[in-house]
């Protein structure tokens, strides 16, 4: 596959959908005083979210995950070669990030949240599972995929769920020896996923918002 396709491929099944992305202007912006000597928005998003958190959290925590010398994320993709018309699965590569520490930090904080007893942990234990498992002659297995998952959650939605869960009996202050409210939370968990800047083609884009589902 050369150059060009490969940039065709991966705009398709990504960029050229304007619902989920929007370029971003590297432009200096408009101010009434001298503006900075030097302007990129990767360096705004470190200085505001360095101020978020070290305004939310204690000093011991906040030097751990506040950003230092990030980068960009970049996006790639990898051929879908089985099925029967070509296509891009795209990758957002964002290890080392400007908001990376903060959301494995988060990440560790509120995953024994997301474990019930419907949880399946990796395919070990979905290999146990399957082992236990009796099916009847008149039975269907289904198995149910989502097309591209992480740009379809409702953010806002899903960090309204987490939080008031976060908080119930006040879990997330007791369980790791804080004192943040639930706002706090909010706030932290939006800088950690909302409008992630990222790379692609020598251009800057950053992700939309999906808005939470209208009930009829």
């Amino acid at each position: 596959m050369d150059r060009s396709e490969y940039i065709r491929l991966l705009c398709e099944a990504s960029v050229n959908d304007t619902t989920k992305f929007a370029q971003v202007s590297s432009a200096r912006p408009p101010k009434r005083d001298r503006p900075p000597k030097r302007f990129h928005p990767l360096l705004e998003r470190e200085k505001h979210l360095q101020s978020v958190v070290s305004r939310i959290l204690p000093a011991k925590v906040a030097c751990v995950v506040n950003p230092r010398g990030s980068r960009l994320a970049h996006l790639y993709g990898l051929p879908k070669t089985h099925k029967a018309k070509l296509s891009m699965r795209p990758i957002l590569s964002a290890s080392g990030t400007y908001n990376y520490n903060s959301a494995k930090w988060l990440d560790e904080k509120l995953k024994p949240l997301s474990c019930n007893t419907n949880t399946i942990t990796d395919m070990f234990a979905f290999a146990n599972e399957l082992k236990d498992l009796r099916v009847n002659k008149d039975d269907i297995l289904v198995s149910y995929d989502v097309t591209s998952l992480f740009t379809n959650v409702p953010l806002l939605e899903t960090i309204d769920i987490l939080v008031e869960k976060a908080f119930i009996d006040d879990w997330f202050n007791k369980t790791h020896n804080l004192d943040i409210s639930k706002q706090d939370l909010e706030e932290l968990l939006k800088e950690a996923t909302m409008d992630q800047l990222f790379q692609f083609n020598s251009h800057l884009y950053k992700q939309r918002m999906v808005l939470p589902w209208v009930h009829p």
